[in-house]
């Protein structure tokens, strides 16, 4: 039996691959799903609009339950 894939083993995506739901921190950015409770803090993926300097603090899915 294989174990469930997690969300957290997901690389980081570049910020111009995030939705704006994943880049404000309301959905995985593995799975696309909305965050609850459990959720798993993943970094902050960078990017630079000109002169400005873009962070986004990114988040995604707690482990799954085991059966």
């Amino acid at each position: 039996m294989t174990a469930p894939a997690r969300c957290r083993d997901v690389p980081l995506p570049s910020a111009r691959g995030l939705t704006w739901e994943q880049a404000h921190g309301r959905a995985c950015i593995a799975c696309g799903e909305p965050l609850t409770a459990g959720r798993v803090y993943r970094g902050a993926v960078l990017d630079r609009e000109g002169a400005y300097l873009l962070d986004f603090e990114v988040w995604s899915c707690p482990d799954p339950k085991e059966p």
